[in-house]
């Protein structure tokens, strides 16, 4: 259903810049004045893999012009790994970043603004009172297959991450998707403290499908003429992320009116299936640093092989342009890609 560009992978690390020498991957994107927007998730080089965000711009949506310094920048204690995965949103005539801070224990979802798209105000933390296993939270990892429990009472109280605001105001509301493992819907009267529905709102699905193990919230839903078309990424028990959809009312977002049976997009390409950076992979970065380049190709390609690797499409960044759905996503955590879609052909798939 999607066809990849050529070009991939459209941005790499950029051993010029130290803030984003090590890898780059999962941008938010808008189009605005007749081009592309694009915020990624720069990683540094150094052991602390500190994460800032980077911004690009270009006007056929591949070939990107990237700025020499970064927008955002950890600050703060809570910030002390940094800043990830940002999805940006235009609600009236404002900018809306919903981003992650990273203190290497806990992960909280942010809030920034802007005007322009090129100076961002942090707004600070979006949900200050959201309990991760009291709000129906739910964390699990993955060993060869076997899904294990992970929840943790201290680690896991202020877990949120991966927000997506709505591109306009709903009953007089803000509306945010947001969450990892699980998705949560929350509203907002000015669109930086967000207050959180009760109950999950998106969960995985029972035996062993491309959702069974967890999900985690895509890029901010598009307004189409059957609902709002929500992305999401959906992860089994070999840990393979792979996007997904569903359809919520126009009028009331609480309402889910369609969830897709099957996934749209999986890693294929080698720059998908390959990478040796993924973040969660067994080991973590830091043990595969000390590979050589030969080395890293030959572990990743045997651990593909064994059903070991873990293998992640990530999107945070979508547009439609006529009838183009344009993604923007993160391969195996270490590239910057693209790949385009009829909107037509996805909303055909409702049934």
């Amino acid at each position: 259903m999607f066809l990849r560009s050529a070009n991939n992978p459209i941005l790499r690390a950029n051993r010029g810049h130290d803030w984003e020498a090590f890898k780059v991957y999962n941008p938010g994107v808008i189009f605005a004045e007749g081009k592309y927007h694009l915020f990624y998730r720069a990683m540094n080089h150094s052991r602390d893999w500190r994460s800032s965000i980077g911004y690009a711009v270009s006007e056929d949506g591949e070939n990107f012009e990237r700025f020499e310094q970064p927008l955002l920048v950890a600050e703060s204690p809570a910030e002390k790994r940094g800043l990830e995965d940002p999805r940006i949103t235009k609600v009236d005539q404002t900018y809306y970043m919903a981003y992650a801070s990273f203190d290497g224990l806990d992960v909280r979802l942010n809030i920034a603004t802007s005007s322009d798209l090129k100076n961002w105000q942090k707004r600070g933390q979006a949900l200050s009172d959201f309990e991760f296993l009291k709000n129906g939270g739910h964390k699990i990892t993955c060993h060869d297959g076997e899904i294990v429990n992970q929840d943790d009472e201290q680690l896991d109280k202020e877990w949120s991450k991966s927000g997506a605001i709505f591109p306009q105001k709903i009953n007089n509301k803000y509306w945010l998707l947001f969450g990892e493992y699980n998705g949560w819907l929350a509203n907002s009267d000015d669109g930086l403290q967000w207050q959180v529905l009760p109950d999950t709102f998106l969960n995985p699905r029972s035996g062993q499908g491309f959702d069974s193990a967890f999900v985690e919230v895509g890029p901010p839903p598009i307004k189409t003429e059957l609902g709002w078309l929500v992305l999401y990424h959906g992860i089994d028990q070999w840990h393979t992320y792979r996007l997904s959809f569903m359809l919520l009312d126009l009028n009331d977002p609480t309402k889910i009116i369609y969830r897709h049976n099957d996934f749209i997009f999986e890693p294929l390409a080698d720059y998908e299936l390959h990478s040796s950076l993924v973040d969660i992979a067994t080991g973590g970065v830091a043990s595969e640093q000390e590979l050589s380049g030969e080395e890293l190709r030959k572990h990743s390609n045997e651990s593909v092989d064994q059903r070991k690797k873990i293998t992640v499409v990530f999107c945070c960044g979508a547009v439609v342009i006529d009838d183009k759905l344009r993604i923007y996503y993160g391969a195996g955590d270490e590239y910057i890609c693209t790949a385009v879609a009829k909107l037509s052909d996805i909303l055909v798939l409702v049934k």
